[in-house]
């Protein structure tokens, strides 16, 4: 197995007793670039070992890189449990694509593009200079011969949020030869495995240490370490040797399927809110600032239930303004998302005015309703 090569930190020699108080006049212009400097190399050598290599950076507990603990949500884990479809695509050749935006210690953008198999977990991630359909064509063009000539491997199915310029990148690349399934709602998580790789690359140094993976050398042994030694959670072997075995694969893809029966069979059991009835949904934004941290949900909105497709359902705010053309706004959002509140208007308000329900859920959502018209 090929280790990977030591970093290679661009940044000039600063000599450890400079004052940077008293800059000479060579530095006067750029202090604060060499403060930026010093910092950004400090923080290097708490992930590098002695050979100049990066450490292993995903051992839970890892006493040089500080972790932030995550909040429990013990009711939601629960119910997303026993909703939740298992992740993983019936047939190999599944991908997951999505771009990663990183910023170096100047303030620069340096972007990624993101490429994760949806049952073997295998990661690719390459620079590219643009979101540009140009940009991304010359690297995906080098995943699809890297995957070919390593692992006989084929991209067969592309799944990807609304980014514009993926249907044209991958149209060049594959002509009609790959399915490309595009999803753009921001409340599902129809990317949840590259998204997941995602967290994980940028949570791997530490939360003060994220701005080091804008350094691609840095990346690229991150992207290492995760293939080669990160344990595939249900096989249990890496994604590079769940790569190397096909065999593994159409294993893993029956226990995922019986795993989805028993879903399903459950949900028989329990059933699952009906169409036409009022339920409190999640909606989290994919666009905060803290996006990357764990957070507790809210079911704070109040919606009807239209229909449900899939493992999603499809929702209509109760407070929803019609559009301009009267048709309104419906979200899809995972099944696992809402939870049952009860069955008409009627039992929130009647002809009295508000029943005791509708009393709490006015609180609750400070919804300002006052009768049924």
């Amino acid at each position: 197995m090929e280790l990977p090569q030591p970093i290679k930190v661009k940044i000039p020699y600063i000599p450890r007793n400079m004052k940077l108080n008293q800059p000479s006049q060579e530095f006067q212009a750029n202090i604060e670039r060499i403060q930026k400097q010093r910092q950004y190399f400090q923080k290097l050598n708490r992930v590098l070992d002695d050979n100049e290599q990066l450490m292993y950076p995903f051992k839970t507990g890892n006493d040089k890189i500080p972790k932030k603990p995550h909040l429990s949500d013990h009711k939601y884990t629960i119910q997303k449990k026993k909703l939740s479809k298992p992740n993983f695509s019936n047939t190999p050749g599944c991908w997951e694509m999505d771009i990663l935006v990183t910023k170096d210690i100047d303030r620069e953008l340096q972007l990624y593009l993101v490429m994760i198999n949806v049952n073997t977990r295998y990661l690719i991630v390459t620079p590219i200079a643009s979101k540009s359909a140009q940009s991304i064509i010359p690297p995906l063009t080098q995943s699809r011969d890297k995957l070919i000539m390593t692992f006989n491997y084929p991209i067969n199915t592309i799944k990807s949020d609304g980014e514009k310029s993926f249907p044209s990148a991958i149209q060049s690349v594959f002509g009609d030869s790959v399915k490309h399934i595009i999803d753009t709602s921001p409340y599902t998580y129809h990317n949840k495995t590259v998204d997941a790789a995602i967290r994980t690359l940028r949570n791997a140094l530490g939360e003060n240490n994220q701005v080091l993976i804008s350094n691609p050398d840095i990346m690229e042994q991150l992207v290492w370490h995760y293939n080669n030694n990160k344990v595939h959670k249900f096989t249990q072997i890496t994604p590079t040797e769940f790569m190397n075995n096909p065999d593994a694969e159409y294993i893993y893809i029956s226990m995922m399927q019986t795993e989805l029966n028993k879903i399903k069979s459950r949900e028989r059991i329990q059933p699952r809110p009906q169409p036409g009835t009022i339920v409190m949904a999640h909606l989290p934004s994919a666009k905060t600032s803290d996006r990357f941290a764990k957070r507790r949900r809210d079911y704070h909105t109040l919606a009807y239930l239209i229909k449900y497709q899939g493992s999603s359902a499809i929702i209509q705010r109760l407070t929803a303004e019609p559009n301009p053309d009267g048709s309104v706004e419906q979200l899809r959002v995972p099944t696992f998302a809402i939870q049952f509140v009860c069955n008409t208007l009627r039992d929130i308000y009647d002809e009295h005015g508000l029943t005791s329900l509708g009393e709490q859920i006015k609180h609750t959502f400070n919804l300002k309703i006052t009768s049924q018209n």
